[in-house]
């Protein structure tokens, strides 16, 4: 789902005795902007439009939308390019790239001027994360043309979905749904996941491409794409090592307690198997892990990234995936190699998710359980017998060129700020009416 709302961690960090009056400032805060939003949404609806395209994404400089704003800039367009985020770091240091980039949250004013003349926005999260939940920004963009890039393929049940099974009196998950339905057209990779985007989103309108950070396992990233990839030098020596083997640990997020291969124990005992198999293994936490402390690495042996960093222009340097549930364990099935998961039933109580039922029931994963873990990696880590089976969901998740990917959409954004510049007047001559 998304992040934790603005006023549910402000009320998780004020005291007690303020708790209250502070609740009741954001709720009115919320709605001035719920206010606001609609009458931008209007304007934004009837005003002229310019040719202007702008990009959304994560905190950091990744996803989806990362890759697809630097293909419109490499292919120089007839329309301008223009990065949006909020927060500051990641502004300056795509400024000093020389990266078209604003910060919509210091320049507000100016940010709403250039949201409400925008002929397409392009996200790869929900309008909810992206913006901190306010909704003025969201009407503004109301007259534009929203294209959803998502963020991964999921066995997990996404917002509309989500309706029986949580609480929809909550402002922040009522605010989340509400806004994952306002995309135009949603990126669909193949035809097998139509019905779930449908189902998840609203979404009548998909458009057939693959997923733009995809197109970095396999090729070479270019300069720009490695903006927001760097690690430390540590790090990056292991990765460069052909005779150590590499293994990535994804987690996803988690409604309740870590699952086993986000403690202590998975730990200290993934550090023994890699002892005994010359391996390295590097964890990477999710997005919403930014902020946390990282446990320590273990040189040579266990290495943990940054929540934030990009990982994907490192993706095929390695030779196994370990994950829970994580979207990342199909843009990996592109490499070729063995894919692990971890039992989450064995430990969590909700009953919605992981949801295996929501993609093809082609066999593709190696499953194991707290008990099992090293006998499953010593079976299937070097042998790989799902190999040929792991190619064939490859294919039916995948139904057009990952390589291609920014290229076609690219040219379903050309049509869209096209189609956005044309404003069709109807004349009526009253000599004709009877």
């Amino acid at each position: 789902m998304n992040a934790p709302s603005p006023l549910a961690m402000a009320a998780q960090k004020t005291p007690a005795k303020d708790r209250r009056l502070d609740v009741l400032k954001m709720r009115l805060d919320s709605l001035h902007f719920d206010t606001v939003g609609r009458d931008l949404a209007h304007i934004s609806k009837a005003v002229q439009k310019r040719p202007l395209v702008l990009f959304f994404g994560r905190p950091t400089f990744s996803d989806n939308s990362k890759y697809l704003f630097l293909a419109a800039l490499e292919a120089a367009r007839d329309y301008e390019v223009l990065w949006m985020t909020g927060t500051p770091g990641l502004a300056r240091e795509l400024t000093d790239h020389g990266l078209p980039c604003m910060n919509f949250l210091q320049s507000p004013i100016e940010s709403v001027r250039l949201m409400l003349q925008a002929t397409v926005a392009v996200f790869c999260e929900n309008m909810n994360a992206a913006f901190g939940g306010n909704n003025l920004f969201v009407g503004a963009l109301a007259g534009a043309e929203k294209i959803q890039l998502w963020h991964g393929i999921s066995v997990k049940q996404l917002d509309l979905m989500l309706i029986p099974h949580l609480d929809a009196n909550n402002m922040g998950f009522r605010n989340a749904v509400k806004l994952a339905t306002r995309t135009d057209v949603f990126l669909s990779t193949s035809s097998r996941l139509d019905a779930f985007w449908a189902e998840s989103f609203g979404s009548a309108r998909m458009v057939r491409a693959g997923q733009p950070r995809n197109a970095v396992l396999l090729r070479d990233p270019t300069p720009h794409e490695m903006i927001g990839a760097a690690l430390p030098p540590a790090q990056r020596a292991v990765l460069d090592d052909a005779s150590v083997k590499k293994l990535i640990v994804v987690p996803t997020w988690q409604r309740g307690d870590p699952l086993f291969i986000s403690t202590a124990p998975f730990f200290d005992r993934i550090v023994k198997w890699a002892e005994r198999h010359n391996a390295a293994v590097f964890v990477k936490q999710h997005p919403w892990g930014i902020g946390g402390a990282l446990p320590k690495d273990v040189p040579g042996r266990l290495y943990f990234l940054e929540a934030g960093v990009d990982v994907y222009p490192w993706m095929s340097r390695f030779d196994a995936l370990i994950t829970d549930y994580s979207s990342i364990m199909f843009d990996f099935l592109l490499t070729g190699k063995p894919v692990f998961t971890f039992d989450a039933r064995t430990e969590t109580d909700y009953g919605f998710e992981p949801d295996w039922s929501l993609v093809p029931n082609t066999p593709f994963r190696y499953t194991f359980d707290a008990q099992s873990m090293e006998s499953v990696l010593d079976a299937n880590f070097a042998a790989h017998p799902l190999c040929a089976s792991q190619q064939q969901l490859c294919n039916e998740l995948y139904e057009t060129d990952p390589r291609s990917a920014s290229s076609t959409l690219l040219r379903l954004i050309d049509h869209c700020n096209s189609s956005a510049l044309t404003r069709d007047v109807q004349v009526i001559d009253p000599r004709t009416l009877s």
